[in-house]
């Protein structure tokens, strides 16, 4: 499998990549395919976590980009470095920069504009955009703090000191050097991927920045199926106690992180189960 990057524009200097994890959803419907599919000069790497049999490949295919079939849901760690394995197979010096995407993130163009920027001044390793969902009023979605132990949202990101800038996947521009030595850790199914990847660079002294551009997710987090919620959170679970697996206050922000999702999650669907977990 070749990745096709003849087609890159003259003002982008170096390989851009972008990485779309698809879990269930229709490329008709997904904002950031669409979004990513118009720019040509952009390689894009399509993963299949997806497990309702709906076959994207062919659109995938058609519309000139890389299309990966995880085979099931095998997790976002998986599908990262399946795609980032990709990439080294066709360039073994991992030159340029990749972008990460969900399939449900809508992208404005100012985000494009703000990327060719970055990669032709190259003045960080990574950059986060700014991300905002359904509440505004709780701060920034990313980029958000991340004090050891706790994660957190921020109104003011463009304050935060360089020891606790944290980020969400989805918006994520990395420099491709990075990953000559780090993949993803694959304990992590779902959850804190990209805190454990930005917990693990800012020890590697990886510049980060703020990127000057606004993207939105489309976060569903109020869940009324009782039983869809808890199969949810038993995810969030496991990941959870890997993030958080080493030393006493991460074990005790692990155990109060779970009370308080399950309260959440019970105020929600009134499913009294969710305590059994």
């Amino acid at each position: 499998m070749k990745l096709n990057l003849h087609s890159k524009e003259p003002d982008i200097p170096v390989p851009l990549y972008a990485i779309l994890v698809a879990y269930n959803h229709s490329l008709e419907k997904s904002p950031s395919y669409q979004a990513l599919n118009k720019h040509k000069d952009i390689q894009l790497i399509v993963c299949d976590n997806s497990t309702n049999g709906v076959d994207i490949r062919s659109n995938v295919v058609e519309d000139g980009n890389i299309y990966i079939s995880m085979h099931g849901n095998r997790g976002l760690s998986k599908a990262y470095n399946r795609a980032l394995d990709q990439i080294q197979v066709e360039d073994p010096t991992l030159e340029g920069y990749v972008m990460l995407f969900d399939d449900d993130t809508k992208i404005s163009n100012q985000y494009f504009e703000e990327v060719k920027k970055a990669i032709q001044t190259k003045e960080a390793d990574i950059y986060l955009p700014l991300v905002t969902d359904g509440h505004p009023e709780q701060g920034y979605l990313s980029p958000s703090i991340l004090r050891e132990p706790y994660v957190h949202r921020t109104k003011t990101p463009w304050l935060l000191k360089e020891q606790e800038i944290c980020g969400i996947n989805s918006g994520m521009l990395i420099s491709l050097s990075l990953f000559k030595e780090y993949r993803y850790n694959e304990e992590l199914f779902l959850d804190h991927v990209d805190h454990d990847f930005i917990r693990s660079m800012r020890k590697q002294k990886a510049i980060i920045k703020i990127l000057n551009a606004e993207l939105n997710q489309d976060l569903s987090s109020f869940q009324t199926d009782g039983t869809k919620a808890i199969s949810r959170y038993d995810i969030l679970k496991r990941d959870l106690n890997v993030f958080y697996k080493e030393g006493w206050k991460n074990r005790l922000y692990y155990y109060y992180v779970l009370f308080r999702r399950k309260g959440s999650i019970f105020m929600q669907t009134k499913d009294w189960r969710i305590w059994l977990h």
